[in-house]
């Protein structure tokens, strides 16, 4: 845990109450990203959002009414409509390798919006304006996870917090994951963002790999359904064996996870759609529409396996740096791409980039 003290309006501008109040004006009320939580239930929906799916609109009267009576607004996944937020988590995402989001949430009264509870992320609170309470306490499970199959036990009433402090505009808060906490308004404007950040973890590593061991006849087959202990063991250490030969299975893991995070949208209206529809020139620009990087596994033989947009291809050697040197947050000329390749591979990365062009999973634009 970390608290760190710091100058009224150091993180305002991030999103000040004007900014959130245009968001909620002008904005179709988000669902699910909007709700509103008073001593941990969920507000009902209508008494502040009006209309039908398709057509809700913003009930301000409601919304308003909640919000004196102590309930805390929740905007999830702020980042998809706050450009400053937007900012910052694209930062923290190049940092960390991995998904961040940011949550806002603004109180007014004295009731908490949650009981204690932990969360299955690191989190970074960042007071915007106003101040709330925290309380903290240490975790009573070590790195537990979202899916555990053990509970964690809560903290009980007689168990003292390790931080009981107020949070003034400006200060910062770190709270690793499965530390306990709750936050308490103060009977004034409250304005906070937390930025979650899911770290991969063991659990994640083990959800991936085992799936790609299927590749192995011995774990493609069935299980003995009668066998004396000492075949169990043998049947058991075949399959470790399985799991030693695996080439560095966690760097591939990591890699993996690195390409698939998300990234914001770049669109280039109206042209985009114009330059989809071009045939590849030697100054066409190439760049990732949706993920970070591509992650190509390797394949024993020197080749690549890319798997994008549910389905799979093998690439030949050449092409496996070429398409892991594609961004999304840059573009690349098409000659660049193609230098030093022999006329032969070069056709063949035409044919690759037309094909992932047509799926969608890489933008063509003009020079």
């Amino acid at each position: 845990m970390l608290y760190q003290k710091g100058p009224p309006g150091r993180f305002t501008a991030l999103l000040p109450w004007d900014e959130l109040s245009a968001i909620l004006e002008w904005h179709p009320p988000p669902q699910p990203q909007l709700r509103l939580f008073q001593e941990n239930q969920m507000v009902d929906l209508r008494r502040y959002i009006d209309g039908e799916v398709g057509a809700l609109r913003l009930n301000a009267g409601g919304l308003v009414a909640a919000l004196s009576q102590g309930a805390t607004l929740v905007l999830d996944a702020a980042e998809d409509v706050a450009p400053r937020i937007n900012v910052l988590v694209e930062a923290l995402r190049d940092v960390f390798h991995g998904q961040v989001n940011a949550n806002v949430y603004a109180g007014w009264r004295k009731q908490p919006g949650f009981d204690v509870h932990w969360d299955a992320q690191e989190v970074f609170v960042l007071q915007l304006s106003g101040r709330k309470r925290w309380k903290v306490w240490r975790p009573t499970r070590i790195h537990p996870l979202r899916d555990d199959f053990e509970e964690a036990a809560k903290p009980g009433l007689s168990d003292e917090p390790v931080f009981d402090e107020i949070l003034n505009d400006g200060d910062f808060l770190y709270l690793p994951r499965g530390w306990w906490h709750t936050a308490l308004p103060l009977d004034e404007p409250s304005l906070h963002v937390t930025l979650g950040v899911a770290l991969p973890n063991g659990s994640d590593f083990v959800r991936w790999w085992l799936p790609r061991l299927r590749r192995h006849a011995e774990v493609r087959a069935n299980l003995p359904l009668e066998s004396d202990p000492a075949s169990r063991r043998e049947l058991v250490a075949t399959i470790l064996k399985l799991l030693e030969s695996e080439n560095d299975p966690l760097g591939s893991f990591l890699r993996a996870h690195q390409a698939a995070r998300y990234t914001r949208p770049r669109l280039r209206l109206p042209m985009a759609p114009m330059d989809q529809n071009q045939p590849l020139t030697k100054t066409t620009r190439i760049r990732l529409a949706a993920v970070h990087s591509l992650f190509i596994e390797p394949e024993p033989d020197g080749r690549g396996a890319l798997q994008a947009s549910g389905k799979r291809w093998v690439l030949r050697a050449e092409l496996v740096p070429v398409l892991k040197s594609l961004r999304a947050d840059t573009s690349v000329a098409l000659q660049d791409l193609c230098a030093g390749l022999s006329p032969e591979v070069e056709a063949t990365l035409k044919y690759a980039l037309e094909t992932l062009a047509g799926l969608g999973v890489i933008f063509k634009e003009s020079a």
